[in-house]
Formats: C-alpha cells, structure tokens, sequence
C-alpha cells in the first residue's frame, strides 16, 4: 500500500512540473506588446535642493493622445550620459519608449554634464538624497502617470535596491541586474525591504 502511494504521489509531483514547465514556457514564448509611439529626445536639469542641478536625457514617446500620461524608468548612475554609454542607452532605452514608457537617463552629482562635486565615496548619502528628489521629479512632470521605476546594471541596480530601502513613495519597480560582488551578502536585506516597500503601495 505504502508503494502504490508513494508512487501516486510521485505522479502527480512529475505531473504538477511538467504542467509548470509547460505553462511557463508558453509564456515565455509570447511575443512583446507591439511598438505604438515614435521617440523623442529631451535634455534637461533636474533640481536639487540645494540647488546643483542634475542633467538627465529623457526618451519620451511620441504621438500620443492630448494629455496622455506614462510612467517613467530611470537609470541613474556616473556613466557620463552623453558619451560613455549613448549608443547603448538609445538601443536599450527605445524599446520601452515605444511601448508608453518614459526613460529617464541621470549623471550623478559631479559626473558627465550633472553639477556638483563628487562625493567621497560611491552609494553615498548624497547620492541617495538625490535619488529620492529624481524620483518625485520624474512622477510630478506634466507627462508623468505618478508611477515611477527603476533599472541598472552595477551601480545603478545597487542604488535601485537602495531607494527601495528608503521607501520612495512613488517608486513602483526595481530591477537590477549584475550587482557588485562585495554587496552580495545584502541582497537578501534589500530585497526583503523592496518587498516591504511595495506592499504598502
């Protein structure tokens, strides 16, 4: 008896997967939303409160309905916008643009085109501070739904964990990707704090 049970509950185990493997496999095999909107660049300041003003270039949809609203993905990070990641930013940066989505490109405070001098050390308070004020910026533009994500590789996917920590109030996502390896013992304290963060919201 025990043998015809386990065995029942062995098949329905390889059942269950193959089920989740199927149905997880055709949905990653639908294909993405179709492009809708043109694209548009903006060069523009954001201000701090102090009153350094940061530069950020703004991907922005285009022909849209009158008084249409997106909301915005920001990457903001020291990689000198207009020079060391340009051709990569326009490629990654279009295809969500295309799709109703604002994508927000930021030097940090003393970095590229930003004012300011830099701080002393990376992840800083400062950089943080700033963060916050970026993402209330970027929700209360004219153009903007109010909802506000976050991406990046390295530093900018570490700062994204870290304005989740802060509980950005109109922050909605972050996502990133390749983080530093001296900061991967804190990504499950991130992580959890991201989790706590949204679900508030």
């Amino acid at each position: 008896m025990k043998v015809r049970v386990l065995v029942s509950l062995s098949f329905v185990v390889v059942t269950l997967a193959l089920v989740s493997a199927s149905a997880i496999s055709s949905n990653a095999l639908q294909p993405p939303s179709p492009p809708s909107y043109g694209i548009r660049m903006e060069d523009t300041w954001i201000p701090m409160q102090d009153g350094v003003r940061l530069a950020v270039r703004l991907y922005m949809p285009d022909g849209g309905s009158v008084g249409e609203r997106f909301p915005a993905v920001l990457e903001y990070d020291p990689y000198r916008k207009d020079d060391a990641t340009a051709a990569r930013d326009y490629s990654l940066y279009t295809y969500f643009v295309r799709r109703g989505y604002v994508c927000a490109r930021v030097d940090i405070r003393g970095f590229g085109n930003s004012e300011g001098i830099p701080t002393e050390r990376e992840y800083s308070e400062q950089e943080q501070l700033d963060g916050l004020q970026i993402i209330s910026w970027l929700a209360h533009q004219p153009w903007s739904s109010g909802n506000v994500g976050m991406m990046g590789i390295s530093w900018s996917g570490f700062n994204s964990l870290q304005m989740a920590m802060r509980h950005a109030l109109t922050l909605r996502q972050s996502s990133p990707w390749m983080l530093p390896p001296s900061f991967s013992t804190t990504t499950s304290t991130t992580s959890t704090a991201w989790r706590t963060s949204t679900s508030s919201n």
